[in-house]
Protein backbone atom coordinates (compact mmCIF):
# COMPACT_ATOMS: atom_id res chain seq x y z
CA UNK A 1 0.00 0.00 0.00
CA UNK A 2 1.32 3.19 -0.63
CA UNK A 3 2.69 5.24 2.25
CA UNK A 4 -0.05 7.97 3.60
CA UNK A 5 1.56 11.42 4.35
CA UNK A 6 0.11 12.83 7.37
CA UNK A 7 -0.14 16.61 7.47
CA UNK A 8 1.88 18.49 10.27
CA UNK A 9 -0.16 19.77 12.77
CA UNK A 10 0.28 23.81 14.27
CA UNK A 11 2.46 22.84 17.47
CA UNK A 12 4.28 20.28 14.94
CA UNK A 13 4.94 23.06 12.90
CA UNK A 14 5.54 25.37 15.81
CA UNK A 15 8.22 22.97 17.16
CA UNK A 16 10.42 23.02 14.36
CA UNK A 17 12.59 25.69 13.68
CA UNK A 18 12.60 25.60 9.87
CA UNK A 19 8.93 26.59 9.61
CA UNK A 20 6.98 27.93 6.51
CA UNK A 21 7.55 31.25 7.56
CA UNK A 22 11.18 31.14 9.13
CA UNK A 23 12.83 30.00 5.92
CA UNK A 24 10.71 32.88 4.03
CA UNK A 25 12.77 35.29 6.85
CA UNK A 26 15.98 32.96 6.43
CA UNK A 27 15.82 34.15 2.38
CA UNK A 28 15.32 37.92 3.30
CA UNK A 29 18.52 37.63 5.50
CA UNK A 30 20.45 35.72 3.43
CA UNK A 31 19.76 38.01 -0.01
CA UNK A 32 20.43 41.10 1.57
CA UNK A 33 23.78 39.65 2.65
CA UNK A 34 24.33 37.90 -0.90
CA UNK A 35 23.79 41.74 -2.06
CA UNK A 36 26.81 43.00 0.17
CA UNK A 37 29.35 40.13 -0.49
CA UNK A 38 28.90 40.96 -4.93
CA UNK A 39 28.77 44.44 -4.86
CA UNK A 40 32.22 44.64 -4.60
CA UNK A 41 33.53 42.14 -6.67
CA UNK A 42 30.71 42.95 -9.91
CA UNK A 43 31.78 46.68 -9.08
CA UNK A 44 35.60 46.25 -9.24
CA UNK A 45 35.30 44.98 -12.83
CA UNK A 46 33.43 47.73 -14.22
CA UNK A 47 36.11 50.76 -12.96
CA UNK A 48 37.77 51.33 -16.27
CA UNK A 49 34.21 51.76 -18.20
CA UNK A 50 33.18 54.03 -15.41
CA UNK A 51 36.40 56.21 -15.30
CA UNK A 52 36.20 56.50 -19.37
CA UNK A 53 32.47 56.98 -19.24
CA UNK A 54 32.71 59.97 -16.27
CA UNK A 55 36.43 61.12 -16.40
CA UNK A 56 38.40 61.44 -13.47
CA UNK A 57 41.09 57.83 -13.84
CA UNK A 58 42.99 59.56 -10.73
CA UNK A 59 39.89 59.24 -8.55
CA UNK A 60 39.04 55.90 -9.59
CA UNK A 61 39.78 54.12 -6.56
CA UNK A 62 38.07 55.82 -4.37
CA UNK A 63 34.85 54.30 -6.10
CA UNK A 64 35.93 51.19 -4.01
CA UNK A 65 37.67 53.22 -1.61
CA UNK A 66 34.64 54.76 -0.50
CA UNK A 67 32.79 51.80 -0.34
CA UNK A 68 34.61 50.06 2.04
CA UNK A 69 35.22 52.99 4.49
CA UNK A 70 31.83 53.00 4.53
CA UNK A 71 30.97 49.64 5.24
CA UNK A 72 34.22 49.82 8.03
CA UNK A 73 32.88 52.79 9.81
CA UNK A 74 29.12 51.90 9.93
CA UNK A 75 29.02 47.79 10.75
CA UNK A 76 29.46 48.49 14.59
CA UNK A 77 26.69 51.44 14.88
CA UNK A 78 24.55 49.15 12.90
CA UNK A 79 25.13 46.32 15.44
CA UNK A 80 24.97 48.59 18.61
CA UNK A 81 21.05 50.17 17.26
CA UNK A 82 20.33 46.52 16.38
CA UNK A 83 20.80 45.95 19.76
CA UNK A 84 18.93 49.02 21.13
CA UNK A 85 16.08 49.01 18.78
CA UNK A 86 14.31 46.72 16.59
CA UNK A 87 16.59 44.41 14.87
CA UNK A 88 14.15 43.94 11.95
CA UNK A 89 13.31 47.54 11.66
CA UNK A 90 17.28 48.08 11.43
CA UNK A 91 18.00 45.62 8.71
CA UNK A 92 15.11 46.82 6.44
CA UNK A 93 16.91 50.36 7.78
CA UNK A 94 20.10 49.35 5.92
CA UNK A 95 18.61 47.46 2.82
CA UNK A 96 16.22 50.72 2.00
CA UNK A 97 19.91 53.57 2.29
CA UNK A 98 21.93 50.08 0.20
CA UNK A 99 18.67 50.48 -2.23
CA UNK A 100 19.05 54.23 -2.68
CA UNK A 101 22.87 54.17 -2.57
CA UNK A 102 22.24 51.95 -5.73
CA UNK A 103 19.80 53.63 -7.44
CA UNK A 104 21.59 57.10 -7.07
CA UNK A 105 24.67 55.06 -8.16
CA UNK A 106 23.31 54.40 -11.29
CA UNK A 107 22.23 57.63 -11.65
CA UNK A 108 25.44 59.16 -11.11
CA UNK A 109 26.22 62.31 -13.60
CA UNK A 110 30.06 62.82 -12.43
CA UNK A 111 32.90 60.94 -10.81
CA UNK A 112 32.13 62.87 -7.48
CA UNK A 113 29.04 62.13 -7.19
CA UNK A 114 29.56 58.52 -7.84
CA UNK A 115 32.00 58.07 -4.78
CA UNK A 116 29.29 60.15 -2.39
CA UNK A 117 26.69 57.86 -3.26
CA UNK A 118 28.99 54.78 -3.30
CA UNK A 119 29.45 55.93 0.60
CA UNK A 120 25.90 55.83 0.87
CA UNK A 121 25.63 52.80 -0.04
CA UNK A 122 28.98 51.02 1.93
CA UNK A 123 26.60 52.21 4.81
CA UNK A 124 23.66 50.41 4.21
CA UNK A 125 25.71 47.72 3.28
CA UNK A 126 27.49 47.55 6.50
CA UNK A 127 23.99 46.66 8.04
CA UNK A 128 23.43 44.46 5.33
CA UNK A 129 25.95 41.89 6.93
CA UNK A 130 25.89 42.55 10.68
CA UNK A 131 21.82 42.90 10.62
CA UNK A 132 21.53 39.51 8.32
CA UNK A 133 23.87 37.74 11.09
CA UNK A 134 21.70 39.20 13.71
CA UNK A 135 18.18 38.07 12.54
CA UNK A 136 19.21 34.67 12.01
CA UNK A 137 20.50 34.00 15.06
CA UNK A 138 17.53 35.00 16.53
CA UNK A 139 15.49 33.09 14.03
CA UNK A 140 16.93 29.81 14.85
CA UNK A 141 18.76 27.70 18.34
CA UNK A 142 22.52 27.80 18.23
CA UNK A 143 23.06 23.88 16.71
CA UNK A 144 20.75 25.06 13.76
CA UNK A 145 21.90 28.38 12.79
CA UNK A 146 25.67 26.81 11.78
CA UNK A 147 23.34 25.30 8.95
CA UNK A 148 22.64 28.92 7.81
CA UNK A 149 26.61 29.38 7.95
CA UNK A 150 27.06 26.72 5.76
CA UNK A 151 24.88 28.70 3.15
CA UNK A 152 27.02 31.85 3.61
CA UNK A 153 29.87 29.94 2.70
CA UNK A 154 28.21 29.05 -0.48
CA UNK A 155 26.97 32.37 -1.29
CA UNK A 156 30.82 33.89 -0.46
CA UNK A 157 32.14 31.31 -3.33
CA UNK A 158 29.73 32.09 -5.88
CA UNK A 159 30.64 35.79 -4.95
CA UNK A 160 34.22 35.06 -5.58
CA UNK A 161 33.68 33.36 -8.80
CA UNK A 162 30.71 34.58 -10.48
CA UNK A 163 30.64 38.38 -9.27
CA UNK A 164 33.96 39.23 -11.55
CA UNK A 165 32.08 37.61 -14.53
CA UNK A 166 28.65 38.75 -13.60
CA UNK A 167 30.08 42.57 -13.31
CA UNK A 168 31.98 41.64 -16.81
CA UNK A 169 28.71 40.14 -18.50
CA UNK A 170 26.38 43.17 -17.78
CA UNK A 171 28.92 45.94 -18.47
CA UNK A 172 29.57 44.80 -21.61
CA UNK A 173 25.78 44.06 -22.53
CA UNK A 174 23.93 46.75 -20.69
CA UNK A 175 26.54 49.50 -19.33
CA UNK A 176 28.31 49.86 -16.31
CA UNK A 177 25.15 51.74 -14.58
CA UNK A 178 23.34 48.83 -14.48
CA UNK A 179 25.80 47.40 -12.00
CA UNK A 180 23.96 49.13 -9.48
CA UNK A 181 20.40 48.86 -11.13
CA UNK A 182 20.36 44.84 -10.90
CA UNK A 183 20.53 45.68 -7.01
CA UNK A 184 17.32 46.84 -6.68
CA UNK A 185 14.73 43.87 -7.77
CA UNK A 186 16.87 41.44 -5.38
CA UNK A 187 16.74 44.05 -2.95
CA UNK A 188 13.34 44.38 -2.97
CA UNK A 189 12.81 40.78 -2.60
CA UNK A 190 15.05 40.92 0.23
CA UNK A 191 12.58 43.51 2.07
CA UNK A 192 9.62 41.15 1.10
CA UNK A 193 11.22 38.45 2.49
CA UNK A 194 11.93 40.20 5.89
CA UNK A 195 8.84 41.85 6.62
CA UNK A 196 6.58 38.82 5.87
CA UNK A 197 8.94 35.91 7.63
CA UNK A 198 11.13 37.85 10.31
CA UNK A 199 9.26 38.31 13.76
CA UNK A 200 11.47 39.62 16.28
CA UNK A 201 10.22 40.37 19.98
CA UNK A 202 9.58 43.86 20.74
CA UNK A 203 12.49 45.99 22.46
CA UNK A 204 11.84 47.38 26.35
CA UNK A 205 13.28 50.06 27.83
CA UNK A 206 14.46 53.29 26.77
CA UNK A 207 17.86 53.58 24.15
CA UNK A 208 20.35 55.37 24.98
CA UNK A 209 22.91 56.25 21.51
CA UNK A 210 26.68 56.65 22.43
CA UNK A 211 27.28 59.54 20.47
CA UNK A 212 30.72 60.56 21.74
CA UNK A 213 31.86 56.72 20.90
CA UNK A 214 30.54 56.47 17.89
CA UNK A 215 32.36 59.98 16.81
CA UNK A 216 35.49 58.64 17.77
CA UNK A 217 35.06 54.97 16.51
CA UNK A 218 33.82 56.21 13.44
CA UNK A 219 37.08 58.82 12.93
CA UNK A 220 39.85 55.83 14.51
CA UNK A 221 38.22 53.16 12.17
CA UNK A 222 38.75 55.81 8.96
CA UNK A 223 41.97 56.32 9.69
CA UNK A 224 42.95 52.98 9.74
CA UNK A 225 41.28 51.93 6.87
CA UNK A 226 42.90 55.04 4.71
CA UNK A 227 46.24 53.74 6.64
CA UNK A 228 45.78 50.19 5.31
CA UNK A 229 44.50 51.87 1.38
CA UNK A 230 47.63 54.22 0.99
CA UNK A 231 50.33 53.18 3.09
CA UNK A 232 53.12 51.90 0.48
CA UNK A 233 50.71 52.16 -2.54
CA UNK A 234 50.15 55.79 -2.67
CA UNK A 235 52.23 57.30 -0.03
CA UNK A 236 55.08 56.06 1.60
CA UNK A 237 54.86 54.72 4.77
CA UNK A 238 56.88 57.25 6.85
CA UNK A 239 55.02 60.04 4.93
CA UNK A 240 53.22 63.03 6.54
CA UNK A 241 50.09 61.77 5.55
CA UNK A 242 50.48 57.95 6.52
CA UNK A 243 52.19 59.15 10.10
CA UNK A 244 49.18 61.80 10.37
CA UNK A 245 46.33 59.63 9.56
CA UNK A 246 48.41 57.12 12.04
CA UNK A 247 48.64 59.43 14.81
CA UNK A 248 44.59 60.44 14.56
CA UNK A 249 43.67 56.68 14.71
CA UNK A 250 45.70 56.32 18.10
CA UNK A 251 44.49 59.52 19.57
CA UNK A 252 40.97 58.92 18.47
CA UNK A 253 41.26 55.03 19.58
CA UNK A 254 42.55 56.11 23.08
CA UNK A 255 39.84 58.72 23.88
CA UNK A 256 37.44 55.85 22.45
CA UNK A 257 38.43 53.65 24.91
CA UNK A 258 38.05 56.28 27.43
CA UNK A 259 35.17 57.47 27.24
CA UNK A 260 33.27 53.94 26.60
CA UNK A 261 34.33 53.40 30.36
CA UNK A 262 32.29 55.61 31.72
CA UNK A 263 29.44 55.13 29.12
CA UNK A 264 26.08 53.94 30.41
CA UNK A 265 25.12 52.52 27.57
CA UNK A 266 28.51 51.79 24.99
CA UNK A 267 28.69 51.70 21.04
CA UNK A 268 31.38 48.68 22.47
CA UNK A 269 30.29 46.88 25.47
CA UNK A 270 33.58 46.05 27.06
CA UNK A 271 32.31 43.29 29.06
CA UNK A 272 32.03 41.23 25.79
CA UNK A 273 35.96 40.90 25.60
CA UNK A 274 35.89 39.92 29.34
CA UNK A 275 34.61 36.77 28.14
CA UNK A 276 37.71 34.70 26.87
CA UNK A 277 36.19 32.85 23.72
CA UNK A 278 34.93 36.06 22.87
CA UNK A 279 38.51 37.67 22.46
CA UNK A 280 40.08 34.72 20.53
CA UNK A 281 37.16 34.91 18.33
CA UNK A 282 37.97 38.62 17.44
CA UNK A 283 41.51 36.61 16.35
CA UNK A 284 40.36 34.08 14.44
CA UNK A 285 38.15 35.74 12.55
CA UNK A 286 40.98 38.61 11.85
CA UNK A 287 43.15 35.17 10.41
CA UNK A 288 40.15 34.61 8.50
CA UNK A 289 39.74 37.78 6.09
CA UNK A 290 43.56 37.90 6.87
CA UNK A 291 44.12 34.94 4.57
CA UNK A 292 41.34 35.38 2.31
CA UNK A 293 42.98 38.82 0.77
CA UNK A 294 46.43 36.72 0.66
CA UNK A 295 44.61 33.44 -1.23
CA UNK A 296 41.99 35.95 -3.34
CA UNK A 297 44.52 38.98 -4.46
CA UNK A 298 48.17 37.18 -4.94
CA UNK A 299 47.54 33.42 -6.24
CA UNK A 300 45.87 35.21 -9.35
CA UNK A 301 49.37 37.83 -9.56
CA UNK A 302 51.32 34.71 -9.53
CA UNK A 303 48.95 32.55 -12.05
CA UNK A 304 48.82 35.51 -14.41
CA UNK A 305 52.30 37.11 -13.64
CA UNK A 306 54.59 33.93 -13.23
CA UNK A 307 52.74 31.43 -15.38
CA UNK A 308 51.14 33.61 -18.06
CA UNK A 309 47.46 32.38 -17.28
CA UNK A 310 44.78 35.00 -18.90
CA UNK A 311 42.69 37.46 -16.12
CA UNK A 312 40.24 35.41 -17.59
CA UNK A 313 40.97 32.33 -16.49
CA UNK A 314 43.17 33.05 -13.26
CA UNK A 315 40.18 33.47 -11.46
CA UNK A 316 38.69 29.84 -11.69
CA UNK A 317 42.10 28.47 -10.95
CA UNK A 318 40.81 29.64 -7.50
CA UNK A 319 37.88 27.08 -7.88
CA UNK A 320 39.52 24.38 -5.91
CA UNK A 321 39.71 26.68 -2.69
CA UNK A 322 36.40 28.14 -3.06
CA UNK A 323 35.22 24.05 -3.80
CA UNK A 324 36.88 23.29 -0.51
CA UNK A 325 35.32 25.87 1.93
CA UNK A 326 31.79 25.15 0.40
CA UNK A 327 32.14 21.42 1.40
CA UNK A 328 33.87 21.80 4.24
CA UNK A 329 30.78 24.15 5.94
CA UNK A 330 28.57 21.83 4.71
CA UNK A 331 30.19 18.72 6.36
CA UNK A 332 31.13 20.86 9.63
CA UNK A 333 27.50 21.94 10.22
CA UNK A 334 26.56 18.27 10.04
CA UNK A 335 29.04 17.33 12.40
CA UNK A 336 27.62 20.25 15.14
CA UNK A 337 24.28 19.47 14.70
CA UNK A 338 25.02 15.82 14.99
CA UNK A 339 27.31 16.17 17.95
CA UNK A 340 26.81 19.54 19.78
CA UNK A 341 30.24 20.04 18.97
CA UNK A 342 32.33 22.56 18.23
CA UNK A 343 36.12 22.90 19.29
CA UNK A 344 37.82 20.78 17.18
CA UNK A 345 36.77 22.68 13.82
CA UNK A 346 38.40 26.08 14.16
CA UNK A 347 41.69 23.93 15.40
CA UNK A 348 41.40 21.97 12.38
CA UNK A 349 40.72 24.96 10.33
CA UNK A 350 43.74 26.89 11.43
CA UNK A 351 46.05 23.59 10.99
CA UNK A 352 44.98 23.27 7.36
CA UNK A 353 45.49 27.32 6.32
CA UNK A 354 49.25 26.36 7.87
CA UNK A 355 49.78 23.29 5.90
CA UNK A 356 48.30 25.48 2.87
CA UNK A 357 49.74 28.34 2.98
CA UNK A 358 53.08 25.97 3.52
CA UNK A 359 52.22 24.61 0.36
CA UNK A 360 52.24 27.92 -1.44
CA UNK A 361 55.84 28.65 -0.21
CA UNK A 362 56.96 25.92 -2.29
CA UNK A 363 55.23 27.06 -5.78
CA UNK A 364 58.04 28.58 -8.09
CA UNK A 365 58.06 29.94 -11.14
CA UNK A 366 57.65 26.91 -13.38
CA UNK A 367 54.81 25.08 -11.37
CA UNK A 368 52.24 23.68 -13.46
CA UNK A 369 48.84 26.37 -12.98
CA UNK A 370 46.78 22.99 -12.53
CA UNK A 371 49.31 21.75 -9.96
CA UNK A 372 49.56 25.14 -8.07
CA UNK A 373 45.87 25.77 -7.54
CA UNK A 374 45.23 22.58 -5.94
CA UNK A 375 47.01 24.70 -2.59
CA UNK A 376 43.70 25.89 -2.57
CA UNK A 377 41.96 22.70 -1.47
CA UNK A 378 43.74 22.60 2.15
CA UNK A 379 43.40 26.27 2.62
CA UNK A 380 39.32 26.66 1.39
CA UNK A 381 38.82 23.45 3.97
CA UNK A 382 40.57 25.87 6.68
CA UNK A 383 38.70 28.77 6.04
CA UNK A 384 35.65 27.02 6.08
CA UNK A 385 36.11 25.55 9.45
CA UNK A 386 36.89 29.07 10.69
CA UNK A 387 34.27 31.40 9.19
CA UNK A 388 30.81 30.16 10.89
CA UNK A 389 32.50 28.22 13.87
CA UNK A 390 34.09 32.25 14.76
CA UNK A 391 30.38 33.22 14.76
CA UNK A 392 28.91 30.72 16.87
CA UNK A 393 31.78 30.83 19.04
CA UNK A 394 30.87 34.81 19.27
CA UNK A 395 26.82 33.99 19.89
CA UNK A 396 27.62 31.92 22.87
CA UNK A 397 29.69 34.36 24.57
CA UNK A 398 27.71 37.04 24.71
CA UNK A 399 24.58 37.81 26.57
CA UNK A 400 21.58 38.60 24.29
CA UNK A 401 21.60 42.11 24.84
CA UNK A 402 25.24 42.43 23.55
CA UNK A 403 24.44 40.17 20.48
CA UNK A 404 24.20 42.91 17.76
CA UNK A 405 27.22 44.68 19.16
CA UNK A 406 29.31 41.27 19.29
CA UNK A 407 28.40 40.36 15.82
CA UNK A 408 29.29 44.29 14.51
CA UNK A 409 32.76 43.93 16.62
CA UNK A 410 33.21 40.46 14.56
CA UNK A 411 32.62 42.05 11.62
CA UNK A 412 35.00 44.68 12.10
CA UNK A 413 37.43 42.90 13.38
CA UNK A 414 37.27 40.76 10.06
CA UNK A 415 37.01 44.40 7.65
CA UNK A 416 40.43 45.59 9.78
CA UNK A 417 41.90 41.99 9.06
CA UNK A 418 41.31 42.47 5.39
CA UNK A 419 42.67 45.77 5.58
CA UNK A 420 46.04 45.42 7.01
CA UNK A 421 46.65 42.33 5.25
CA UNK A 422 46.36 44.26 2.03
CA UNK A 423 48.43 46.59 3.41
CA UNK A 424 51.34 44.62 4.73
CA UNK A 425 51.29 41.87 2.09
CA UNK A 426 50.89 44.64 -0.75
CA UNK A 427 54.40 46.19 1.06
CA UNK A 428 56.04 42.77 1.35
CA UNK A 429 55.20 41.43 -2.75
CA UNK A 430 55.86 44.79 -3.92
CA UNK A 431 59.53 44.70 -1.60
CA UNK A 432 60.19 41.28 -3.55
CA UNK A 433 59.46 42.36 -7.18
CA UNK A 434 62.16 45.56 -6.70
CA UNK A 435 64.69 43.19 -5.89
CA UNK A 436 64.49 42.21 -9.25
CA UNK A 437 65.79 38.92 -10.88
CA UNK A 438 63.86 37.65 -14.21
CA UNK A 439 60.08 38.52 -13.45
CA UNK A 440 58.90 35.34 -13.26
CA UNK A 441 60.85 34.46 -10.54
CA UNK A 442 60.49 37.71 -8.50
CA UNK A 443 56.66 36.76 -8.51
CA UNK A 444 57.22 33.75 -6.93
CA UNK A 445 59.62 35.25 -4.61
CA UNK A 446 57.04 37.96 -3.80
CA UNK A 447 53.85 34.92 -3.16
CA UNK A 448 56.16 33.27 -0.92
CA UNK A 449 56.92 36.65 1.17
CA UNK A 450 52.95 36.78 1.55
CA UNK A 451 52.28 33.10 2.21
CA UNK A 452 55.44 33.65 5.10
CA UNK A 453 53.33 36.63 6.65
CA UNK A 454 50.24 34.60 6.30
CA UNK A 455 51.75 31.42 8.12
CA UNK A 456 52.53 33.70 11.13
CA UNK A 457 48.87 35.11 11.45
CA UNK A 458 47.58 31.20 10.75
CA UNK A 459 50.46 30.04 13.59
CA UNK A 460 48.51 32.84 15.93
CA UNK A 461 45.21 31.61 15.21
CA UNK A 462 46.12 27.97 15.60
CA UNK A 463 47.79 28.36 19.10
CA UNK A 464 43.75 31.08 19.31
CA UNK A 465 41.72 28.18 18.27
CA UNK A 466 43.80 25.42 21.18
CA UNK A 467 42.43 28.07 23.76
CA UNK A 468 38.93 28.25 23.55
CA UNK A 469 36.50 26.36 25.81
CA UNK A 470 33.98 24.16 24.50
CA UNK A 471 30.13 25.15 25.48
CA UNK A 472 28.26 21.73 24.57
CA UNK A 473 25.42 22.92 22.60
CA UNK A 474 23.67 19.92 23.39
CA UNK A 475 23.75 16.12 24.29
CA UNK A 476 24.54 14.30 21.01
CA UNK A 477 21.34 13.13 18.75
Amino acid sequence: MPETVTPKTAAQEEASPFTRRVKIGIAGALSGMALGMLDSYIVATALPSIAADLGGPGAMTWIVTAYALAIAASTQVWGKLSDQFDRKAMFLLSVAVFLAGSTLCGLAPTMGALIGFRALQGIGAGGLLVGAMAMVQVLVPPKESTRISSWTGLLLGLSLVGGPLAGGFLTDALGWRWIFYVNVPFGLLCLAGTIVGVRVPPRTGKARIDYAGTVLLVAAVVSLTLVTSWAGTRYPWGSPVILGLCAVAAAALTAFVFVERRCPEPLVPFRMFRTRNFALAQVLGFAFNVTMVATVTFLPLYFQNARGVPPSLSGLLLIPMTAGMVAVMHLSSAYIRRTGRYRILPIAGSACVVAGMAGVCFLGPDTDPLLASLVGLPLGAGLGCLIQNTILIIRLSVEPRDLGAALGMGSLTRTLGSGMGAALFGSLYVGALARGGPAPAAVADGLHAVAAGTLAVAALALAAACLVREIPLSKPA
